[in-house]
C-alpha cells in the first residue's frame, strides 16, 4: 500500500490494524527526542533481521486515542535535516546499514518515512548488542534460540563446511567411497587405479587440504560417525496403493550416497509402463518420471536444513508422489518463485560436494527439470509449499495425456516449460486463453509474454497450432491435424475479424494501453465511431479514463 493510502485509511481505522511486519508507526515529540530514542535502533534492527519494512514517524498509538477519534493520530513530525539524522540512526547499529530516509506530506502535515533494507549477510544488532526480532506486529530483543535461527538462516553461514580433525578414512564408509570413486571414474574415463582415495575426496570437496569436512561425511560417512557428530537423520520411503495396501514402509539411516540407492530401488519397485500405439508407432508412458524423481530427491538432499533432526521422506501413494525435507526455503526462495529465482544453498559446501560429483546441477535447472518431465507426460508443475517446518514438493503420477506425450517426442522436439504448458492446456478443451495462459506462466517462469511469443512463433508450433479471435477473447487451439491426437471435439469459432482481435491483442501487450485513435490507425478503421463500436463489444479490453485521457487496455494485464 502506498503511504498516502496508509495514511488515508488512519483517518478512520486505528493504525494497530496496518502495523504489520514489514510496517511500524512511531510518534516522537521533536527530532532530539527521535536522536535519544532506544527503542527505534532496535526496530530497525528487527526489520533488517526479517524482511526489511518502513518506519513512519509521526503516527500516535492507536492505544492512546480517545474515543476513536482516528483522524488524531496522525499527529505528523517536524522537518529534519535527513542526512543528519540518517548518521545519527546508523550510528546506533551495528553493522552500519544502508538507510534510506525520505520526508513524505499529507494534508499539511510532514511524516518522516525511515526504509529499512533486509541484511540477509549478517545479524543487525544495536550499538549497545541487542539482536532484535519481529514477529507479526511486535519487536524485541531475540532470545538465544531465535538467535541461532537467525545466523542459520544468513546466505554467508554454511553448516556443512565444519572441519573434523582426524583421519578422514577413519570416519567414512568403505564401499561407499569405492562405490563413488569409481562412479566418477567410469564417467569421467578415468583409470581407477591412477585416482587415489585423497585425491578423490579433494577433487570433490569433501576434504580441503586434507581436512574432513561436514558435508563430505554425509555423503560417504559411516552411519555411527554421522549420527554421534551430526545427529540423527532418517530416510523414509513408503509406497501405499490405492486400494490401502502399504506396499513399502522403510525408515533407515545412512551416508547420502547410500540413502540415494536405496530410494531409487525403492522407486523403480513403484514405477511402471504402459505401450500406446499411435500410427502404427509405440509410445512408452511411465507412471513416474525418473528424471523429476531424481531432481526432487536431490533437491530435499541439498537443501534441506542439516542443524536439527529429522526425516527425508518420500510418499508414494498411487496418484500423486510427495517429497519432504526439514528445513524452510532459505536465501529469498519462496513456492511462489522456485521455479526461476537463482538456487541459494543453505549446506553450500556440501552443494558443492555434490555438483562436482555431478548428481546435481550446477546451473539451477532442477526446478526446472522436474517441470519439464512432468509436463511432458502432461502432470501438472510440481507444487512446493512450506508445512510445519518442512519443504513438501508434491508430483502428479499415474494421470497422463498421451497426446501431449506423443506430440512432444515424435513431432515437436525439445519443447520447453512455455510450449508444454500451452500444449497440456489445449488437450481435451481445444482452447487456451492468451490472457489465462499468461497469468498461470508468470508463476513459473520470468518474462512471460516474451516467452509466449517465442514458443507460438517456433515452425513446429505453427504447423499444429492456430491462434483465433472473437469477442471473447484471443485463443491458442489445435489445428485439424492434431485434434483427434488431443480428443478435441470443438474449439472456439474465429470470427470475421479473428485477425483484428489478434492484432489488437499484441498492439495493446506491446504497449500497455492506447487511445480509440491509436487504434483506428492500428486496425485500419474508416472512423472513431467505428472503431469504439467494435472495441466495446470486447470482453477481453477495457476502458480506463474519460475523455480524452481515455484508453484501453487488456483486462487482468
Amino acid at each position: 500500500m502506498e503511504i498516502t493510502q496508509l495514511l488515508d485509511s488512519l483517518e478512520f481505522e486505528p493504525s494497530e490494524k496496518y502495523e504489520s511486519e514489514s510496517i511500524e508507526f512511531k510518534n516522537y515529540s521533536s527530532e532530539q527526542a527521535l536522536h535519544n530514542a532506544k527503542d527505534l535502533a532496535e526496530e530497525i534492527s528487527a526489520l533488517a533481521n526479517k524482511k526489511g519494512g518502513k518506519i513512519i514517524v509521526g503516527v500516535i498509538d492507536s492505544s492512546n486515542v480517545s474515543n476513536q477519534l482516528w483522524n488524531t493520530q496522525l499527529n505528523g513530525f517536524v522537518s529534519v535535516d535527513l542526512d543528519t539524522t540518517k548518521e545519527r540512526l546508523q550510528g546506533k547499529l551495528n553493522p552500519r546499514i544502508p538507510l534510506k530516509l525520505l520526508e513524505h506530506n499529507h494534508r499539511s502535515k510532514n511524516y518522516l518515512v525511515i526504509e529499512v533494507p533486509n541484511i540477509n549477510h549478517t545479524l543487525v544488532a544495536t550499538s549497545s548488542g541487542k539482536i532484535c526480532i519481529r514477529h507479526g506486529k511486535s519487536s524485541y530483543p531475540a532470545p538465544p534460540d531465535e538467535i541461532a535461527e537467525l545466523v542459520k538462516n544468513l546466505q554467508s553461514y554454511d553448516w556443512s563446511a565444519q572441519e573434523i580433525n582426524g583421519n578422514p578414512k577413519d570416519y567414512l564408509n568403505e564401499t561407499a567411497l569405492g562405490e563413488a570413486k569409481n562412479d566418477l571414474c567410469i564417467r569421467r574415463e578415468i583409470d581407477t587405479d591412477s585416482l587415489s582415495d585423497e585425491n578423490f575426496l579433494e577433487s570433490i570437496g569433501a576434504t580441503k587440504n586434507g581436512v574432513l569436512n561436514y558435508g563430505g561425511l554425509l555423503f560417504l560417512g559411516k552411519e555411527s560417525f554421522i549420527q554421534e557428530i551430526l545427529g540423527t537423520y532418517e530416510s523414509r520411503f513408503s509406497w501405499k496403493t490405492n486400494d490401502g495396501q502399504l506396499k513399502i514402509n522403510d525408515v533407515w539411516s545412512d551416508c547420502i550416497w547410500n540413502t540415494i540407492i536405496r530410494a531409487k530401488k525403492h522407486f523403480k519397485k513403484c514405477n511402471s509402463s504402459i505401450i500406446i500405439e499411435y500410427k502404427k508407432n509405440n509410445y512408452e508412458l511411465w507412471t513416474l518420471d525418473d528424471i523429476a524423481f531424481h531432481e526432487a530427491y536431490l533437491n530435499s538432499i541439498v537443501h534441506r536444513d542439516y542443524s536439527m533432526d529429522g526425516m527425508n521422506i518420500v510418499n508414494f501413494k498411487g496418484s500423486e508422489i510427495t517429497i519432504t525435507n526439514p528445513g524452510t526455503f532459505y536465501g529469498g526462495v519462496n513456492s511462489d518463485n522456485i521455479s526461476y529465482h537463482e538456487p541459494r544453498h543453505r549446506n553450500k559446501t556440501l552443494a558443492k560436494i555434490l555438483m562436482d560429483f555431478q548428481l546435481v546441477d550446477r546451473a539451477g535447472m532442477g526446478v526446472l527439470r522436474m517441470g519439464l518431465n512432468s509436463l511432458k507426460y502432461g502432470r501438472e508443475f510440481p507444487v512446493f509449499k512450506e508445512n510445519l517446518g518442512n519443504i513438501e514438493v508434491t508430483m502428479a503420477a499415474e494421470y497422463f495425456k498421451s497426446g501431449v506425450f506423443i506430440l512432444t517426442q515424435s513431432r515437436i522436439p525439445k519443447c520447453g516449460i512455455t510450449e508444454l504448458y500451452i500444449l497440456n492446456n489445449l488437450y481435451k478443451t481445444g482452447k487456451a486463453d492468451l490472457i489465462e495462459i499468461e497469468t498461470d506462466l508468470s508463476k513459473i517462469i520470468p518474462n512471460t509474454w516474451n516467452s509466449i511469443q517465442t514458443a507460438l512463433n517456433r515452425d513446429e508450433m505453427k504447423r499444429y497450432l492456430v491462434l483465433k479471435g472473437n469477442n471473447d477473447g484471443v485463443f491458442i487451439c489445435p489445428n485439424e491435424m492434431i485434434q483427434d491426437l488431443f480428443e478435441v471435439e470443438k474449439t472456439p469459432r474465429a470470427s470475421t475479424n479473428s485477425s483484428k482481435h489478434i492484432k489488437l491483442f499484441k498492439f495493446l501487450k506491446s504497449y500497455d494501453a492506447a487511445s480509440n485513435e491509436e487504434i483506428m490507425k492500428h486496425l485500419g478503421f474508416a472512423s472513431s465511431a467505428s472503431t469504439y463500436q467494435f472495441l466495446n463489444k470486447l470482453k477481453y479490453v477495457q476502458n480506463t479514463g474519460k475523455s480524452r485521457k481515455s484508453r484501453w487496455k487488456l483486462k487482468n494485464n
